[in-house]
């Protein structure tokens, strides 16, 4: 009778088991669907924005290949942290992997260990993408001068995150007579993805790029 009793706890036990199981399951899914639907709103706006800066389909492919391929950087992030986030200086060494050989003195990285939320990831990681293309193409990276500090800090209550990117020695710089692709990308799909404000300014001595997101958007410091 013991025995019996024992096998029925242990029977109940198991119950408990399987429904905490299928519990955490259905709030992983229920997470994943919202993620997923987040993402394919900002792949949308991405298309968009290319498609109406492109004049031709090959052109159209390059770029929004070339951002797709950004994103899929971040999302390897993510899948090694089993989708928890994924280290914001990892993030900015994988966006800028290409002058890690050679070129490291010209890439200077200043910022606290911070973990970011997914959404997060995936929007810094595009950010970080189209500041990298402008600099290969017209700013610090284009020259064998130039050179990126990419920093990050907390406001003083804690509220905000700020990443500051800050070009130097490059070739010198002129405002835009109008906003550019990556412009648009970085102010309009980036900024409103992340509930955060992005400030793009351009001094002669090198593209400045201030970054300011919720610390919401943060998944844990140290």
């Amino acid at each position: 009778m013991d025995e019996l009793k024992l096998t029925r706890k242990e029977l109940e036990a198991r119950t408990k088991e399987l429904a905490e199981a299928k519990r955490r399951l259905e709030v992983t899914l229920r997470e994943l669907t919202h993620r997923s639907k987040n993402l394919l709103t900002v792949i949308h706006a991405i298309a968009r924005q290319t498609a109406s800066r492109t004049r031709s389909v090959d052109d159209f492919l390059d770029r929004f290949g070339a951002r797709l391929h950004a994103i899929g950087m971040s999302h390897d992030l993510l899948i090694a942290d089993e989708w928890q986030g994924a280290s914001l200086r990892q993030l900015v060494e994988q966006q800028l992997k290409p002058y890690d050989g050679g070129h490291s003195e010209r890439i200077t990285v200043d910022g606290e260990d911070i973990m970011l939320k997914p959404e997060a990831v995936h929007n810094l990681g595009l950010a970080l993408h189209e500041l990298k293309v402008n600099a290969e193409k017209y700013g610090a990276l284009s020259n064998a001068r130039g050179s990126i500090r990419i920093s990050w800090r907390f406001s003083e209550d804690a509220k905000t995150l700020t990443l500051l990117w800050q070009e130097e020695n490059g070739p010198a710089v002129q405002a835009p007579g109008r906003s550019g692709f990556g412009r648009a990308m970085l102010e309009s799909v980036v900024g409103k993805a992340l509930a955060g404000d992005v400030t793009l300014t351009f001094p002669e001595t090198g593209v400045c790029c201030e970054i300011v997101i919720p610390a919401a958007q943060v998944a844990s410091r140290g």
